[in-house]
C-alpha cells in the first residue's frame, strides 16, 4: 500500500514533467539534464532541501525516494536535472511527508493493527540486514578457490559443442527444410534459420546458439547435437518445442572461465550454501517441538533442503521414523 501512494503522488507530479519515467521512452525523449558544472560544489554533503515551518525535508531522502524510481539501480543524478523536474518530483515527497503528519494528527501510528505491520516490516529489514552481513562474513577467498577447483575438476574430460538449428512447428516442414540443406550441403543454413525457424531469437542470428554442454539443451535436442560430427547437419529431431534441424560447428574440450571472471558468481553460489547450513544449525540448536491438531507431538525435519522424490510415496510413519533416527 506505502509503495502504491508513493506511486500515486509522484505519478501525479514528476511523472508529467519526466515522461521517460512513465513509459518506456528513447533516452533523447528525457528532459536534458544540466551540464555538470552546474551542479553545487558541496553536491556530496547532505542539505536541507525543503522546510515546513519546523519539519525538513533532508536532499539524502530525496535522492533515495528518486532511486527508488528506478529498480534496475540506473538513477541519473537528481541534482542534475531541471529545475521544473526537481520540484515536480519534490512536491510528491512534500505530499507523502504531509500526509504521514496528518495520519500520525489522526493517532492511526497508535492503532494495534498498524503497530503489529510495522513491527512485521521492521523485523523484515532488521532481519534481512543481518543476513547480508551475515552471507559476506561466511564466504573466504579459500571456500571461493574451493569452489573453483570443483568447478574445473568436475570439467575435465567434458565437452562443449557450438552449433546452429532451425526449428519449426511439423515434422514434414522438418523434413522438406532437411531435404534442401542437404542438396546445398548446408550452404542455405544461416538463410533458412533467418526465413523459417520460429525460434526468433537464434533465428535473427542464423540459427547460432553458441558453444553449450550437454546438460544446457533439452536431451532429445543434446543427444543429437553431441552425436554429430563437425559440419554435420542433423535429420529432424522432436522435442517439447518442436522439430529441429541441428547443424554442428564445432566441438572442443569444455572451457573453464578464469577465478576473476568467475569470483562473483562463485560469491553468490557459496553463500547461499553457507547461508542454508548457518541457517540448518540454528533450526538444530532450537528446541522446537511440533504437534498436530490432537496434541500428538510429531517429528520435525531441520533441513532446508528439498526432500529427494521417490517412486513410490513413502508412509508418514516410516518417514517420521528416519528422521526420529536422523536426529539420534
Amino acid at each position: 500500500m506505502t509503495s502504491t501512494i508513493r506511486a500515486l503522488l509522484l505519478a501525479a507530479t514528476a511523472l508529467t514533467a519526466f515522461p521517460a519515467l512513465a513509459q518506456d521512452a528513447k533516452p533523447d525523449a528525457a528532459p536534458a539534464a544540466k551540464p555538470a558544472a552546474e551542479k553545487p560544489a558541496d553536491a556530496g554533503k547532505d542539505f536541507t532541501v525543503i522546510k515546513m515551518g519546523s519539519d525538513e525535508i533532508k536532499n539524502s531522502e530525496v535522492v533515495d525516494i528518486w532511486k527508488g524510481l528506478f529498480p534496475g539501480g540506473s538513477a541519473p543524478d537528481f541534482n542534475s536535472f531541471d529545475e521544473n523536474i526537481r520540484q515536480n518530483v519534490l512536491r510528491g515527497v512534500i505530499s507523502e511527508r504531509l500526509i504521514y503528519n496528518e495520519a500520525v494528527k489522526a493517532g492511526v501510528d497508535k492503532d494495534p493493527e498498524v503497530k503489529k505491520r510495522i513491527a512485521a516490516v521492521e523485523k523484515q529489514v532488521v532481519m534481512q540486514s543481518f543476513m547480508e552481513q551475515k552471507a559476506k562474513d561466511l564466504v573466504t577467498d579459500e571456500q571461493l578457490k574451493a569452489a573453483y577447483a570443483e568447478k574445473t575438476a568436475a570439467a575435465k574430460g567434458q565437452e562443449e559443442v557450438k552449433a546452429r538449428h532451425i526449428l519449426v512447428a511439423s515434422e514434414d516442414e522438418a523434413k522438406k527444410i532437411s531435404e534442401q540443406l542437404k542438396k546445398s550441403k548446408g550452404a542455405d543454413f544461416e538463410k533458412l534459420a533467418k526465413e523459417k525457424s520460429t525460434d526468433k531469437g537464434s533465428g535473427a542470428n542464423g540459427g547460432e546458439l553458441g558453444w553449450f554442454t550437454k546438460d544446457k539443451m533439452v536431451p532429445a535436442f543434446a543427444e543429437a547435437a553431441f552425436k554429430l560430427k563437425k559440419g554435420e547437419i542433423s535429420d529432424p529431431v522432436k522435442s517439447d518445442f518442436g522439430w529441429h534441424i541441428i547443424q554442428l560447428e564445432d566441438r572442443r574440450p569444455l572451457q573453464v572461465a578464469s577465478f576473476d571472471d568467475m569470483k562473483e558468481s562463485l560469491k553468490s553460489e557459496v553463500a547461499n550454501k553457507a547461508v542454508q547450513n548457518y541457517v540448518e544449525g540454528l533450526l538444530k540448536k532450537a528446541d522446537i517441538k511440533y504437534y498436530s491438531p490432537d496434541g500428538k507431538e510429531k517429528p520435525f525435519p531441520t533441513s532446508l533442503a528439498a526432500p529427494a522424490k521417490a517412486d513410490k510415496a513413502e508412509p508418514a510413519e516410516k518417514a517420521e521414523k528416519k528422521e526420529e533416527k536422523k536426529g539420534n
